[in-house]
């Protein structure tokens, strides 16, 4: 057997040990199941036998789950069916088994691998933080399908099994004893001594009468079929709220649930697989699962073969809203923070801004309030430069000011030691610039987070000229310890996703300087799958920063990306966005009114269609991220689409940018390039990259670029 070692002890307790050779986690692939499946055979035929645990000998990690790959590499409705049976019938098989099951969880226990463990009699979890505890599929596009639908719901209750699968939530042990999906929860230590202790009462036969009696289950409530449409209902309109409708998935859970509630197993089980092998071969499901294993590669991605250095003391000049946040990401991984301000006033206001991150989570019952103080006892500040000299990594996220900035590192260069890294949250400067007066320059690398820090996952790193591998290294694996995804990209005006960002935001307030109608453009990229329309966002992010933004890439890029005019106008009228209440909309109200002044800035009165207002937004910015690709800006077309989903909120379900490109068509992309170049000016002109794609029949992600 390759990936399961069995043992039994004189009283007939057995202990079957999940392993997968030459990997370091538990998946269960066809070979994984088939071996499994004999083994409950050969189990099942022993009369002496008395008790299985079920455990894992990998550290940190149950079982991860299924074999995406299976459902990846499936291209008929046959394939899919077929594993998705054999699974759901293995488990069934194991939930039928003679004598209890006792899944033994210590580490991440997801999809398949809940799905197992709900097929056993009991589950025990432990308490350690590595411990998670969920059921994931929505986010591949697709729905438990081992059964994980039909035995949830009857271990949590049917509505918090709806909002469980739907919201891919994740349990620490704690949390799922609570819900009654684990019986029990110990410290890592005491895992042994629970199993001793369950053998025990198995043997004596007290063990489920006493299970049974504090196990959750359905609310009375739930039993009541009105009241299940009612809560079904409500599931539903609030996923659509959320999605737009875009993803299928969440709103197939709840049809599964309500259509399978109270039918036999098997019943519910043909209604679970027939809904997850129709998901499975939708576009939407193949896009995400793409996106799934870009991000898997990017977690064990290093972009340096250098060793990092560990980070234990930090500090942050700069505490307004970026510089706060990446201070709650440092405090929030137990590294000590230092904050460097100007006054005792703007260190209060930094700690109230971590402090409510802090309430948000708590709120979440992610953490209590000891936790919560034991974090925040962590923060410091000065208003000099003391206590920085131990400090082995700065963060700078002042205002966009290059001499600021090249006077805030003199000043800390002076404390600090030689090797701490000194970092920027700069947007838009030349690193190599910021970098050109430091005494150490290969210690100095930008971070570019996005705002929103708490939520957004994104962390562009830019190497300087100078900067060495050792400083990239430690950055990279720094901005992973926070809960990041770091992607480094070549330094140029920018950066990555701002660059190619922006043409998209210009674009649009150019079809509104022609007079076309802002609710109806905003509406169209909501159609289209973004988070918010561009005109929103330009709101959001400040119309202020976007007009600076503007001069800097079109210093850099010449008369292909302009200054925006109406950016610049909207600062002279003080239209600034949120951050003053008023800029394209109006936000003084009880809701967003668009700004009825705004209308003098235009020239006129068009009727855009909406696939014109896609295409001359969308195209653009293909053709800004197909040239970043051709100047090596970002090593390959999978890493720029998951930095425009992480940093952009590009809609998850296309599969990112330069997918979307491929769906569309190289060929299809360059002519209508043509047509809008010819319409609005050279700016449309389709890069050479594409022109080469084109000529090769080439497509980003069905070649080598």
């Amino acid at each position: 057997m390759k990936y399961f070692k069995f043992k039994m002890d004189k009283q007939g307790i057995g202990t079957l040990k999940f392993n997968t050779p030459k990997s370091t986690v538990n998946l269960f692939t066809n070979q994984a199941l088939k071996e499994f499946d004999t083994q409950l055979d050969v189990l099942s035929q022993n009369s002496e036998f008395k008790a299985l645990f079920i455990e894992s000998s990998k550290e940190d990690i149950f079982i991860a789950g299924a074999d995406i790959n299976e459902i990846k590499a499936a291209d008929n409705q046959k394939q899919i069916d077929t594993f998705v049976k054999n699974g759901q019938d293995i488990f069934t098989k194991l939930e039928n088994l003679p004598f209890p099951t006792i899944a033994m969880i210590d580490g991440a226990c997801l999809g398949g691998g809940l799905e197992m463990s709900l097929g056993c009699t009991y589950r025990i979890a432990t308490s350690h933080p590595h411990t998670r505890i969920g059921l994931p599929e929505v986010k591949l596009g697709i729905l438990p399908g081992f059964g994980g639908t039909q035995r949830l719901y009857q271990l949590v209750g049917y509505a918090k099994a709806i909002e469980l699968i739907v919201g891919s939530k994740l349990l620490k042990g704690e949390k799922a004893l609570k819900l009654g999906l684990v019986d029990a929860c110990v410290p890592k230590g005491y895992l042994e001594f629970k199993k001793e202790e369950f053998s025990q009462e198995i043997l004596a036969g007290t063990l489920d009468k006493k299970i049974q009696t504090n196990r959750k289950g359905l609310h009375w409530y739930e039993k009541i079929y009105p009241i299940r449409v009612v809560i079904g209902n409500m599931a539903k309109k609030q996923v659509i709220e959320k999605t737009a409708g875009h993803y299928p998935a969440p709103l197939s859970v709840i049809d599964v649930i309500q259509k399978s509630f109270g039918k036999p197993l098997q019943e519910g089980l043909k209604i679970e697989r027939e809904a997850v092998t129709k998901l499975a071969l939708t576009p939407i499901s193949k896009n995400l699962i793409e996106l799934f294993f870009i991000s898997e590669g990017l977690k064990h991605e290093t972009f340096s073969k250098t060793k990092p250095k560990e980070i234990n003391q930090s500090a942050i000049v700069g505490t307004g809203t970026m510089g706060s946040g990446i201070a709650w990401a440092l405090n929030n991984q137990d590294i000590d923070v230092r904050l460097k301000v100007r006054s005792h006033k703007s260190a209060a206001k930094a700690i109230v801004k971590i402090r409510k991150i802090y309430e948000g989570i708590k709120k979440r019952g992610r953490l209590n309030e000891r936790e919560v103080a034991l974090k925040m006892d962590k923060i410091t500040s000065a208003t000099e430069y003391l206590g920085f000299q131990n400090c082995d990594f700065l963060l700078e996220a002042v205002s966009e000011d290059i001499t600021l900035k090249q006077k805030i590192y003199s000043e800390f260069e002076k404390v600090l030691m030689p090797e701490t890294i000194i970092t920027t949250n700069t947007s838009s400067i030349s690193i190599s610039d910021l970098a050109e007066e430091l005494k150490h320059p290969k210690k100095f690398v930008g971070m570019h987070f996005f705002n929103p820090v708490e939520r957004m996952p994104l962390v562009e790193i830019i190497a300087g000229e100078k900067t060495d591998d050792e400083t990239i290294a430690t950055v990279v694996k720094l901005s992973k310890q926070m809960g990041k995804t770091p992607i480094k990209v070549k330094e140029s005006a920018g950066f990555l996703v701002n660059r190619i960002l922006f043409p998209y935001l210009k674009e649009a307030t150019l079809m509104f300087e022609e007079g076309g109608d802002i609710k109806t453009i905003d509406k169209t990229f909501l159609n289209f799958g973004m988070p918010m329309g561009p005109f929103t966002l330009i709101d959001t992010v400040g119309v202020d920063i976007g007009a600076k933004v503007s001069v800097i890439l079109h210093e850099a890029y010449g008369e292909r990306i302009s200054e925006s005019k109406i950016m610049q106008q909207m600062v002279e009228h003080n239209w600034l966005g949120k951050k003053n209440g008023i800029g394209f909309y109006n936000y003084q109200g009880s809701s967003p009114k668009i700004n009825i002044d705004i209308a003098t800035l235009q020239n006129g009165h068009v009727q855009l269609e909406e696939q014109t207002i896609c295409d001359r937004a969308l195209l653009t910015m293909i053709n800004e991220a197909s040239r970043c690709l051709e100047e090596e800006v970002v090593d390959n077309a999978r890493y720029l689409d998951m930095a425009m989903v992480l940093g952009t909120g590009f809609p998850a379900f296309r599969g990112g940018l330069m997918r979307y490109a491929d769906e569309i068509g190289i060929d299809k992309i360059i002519t209508k390039l043509n047509e809008l170049r010819a319409t609005y000016g050279d700016r449309f002109a389709p890069c050479d990259l594409l022109l080469d794609m084109a000529y090769k029949k080439k497509t980003f992600y069905g070649g080598v670029l």
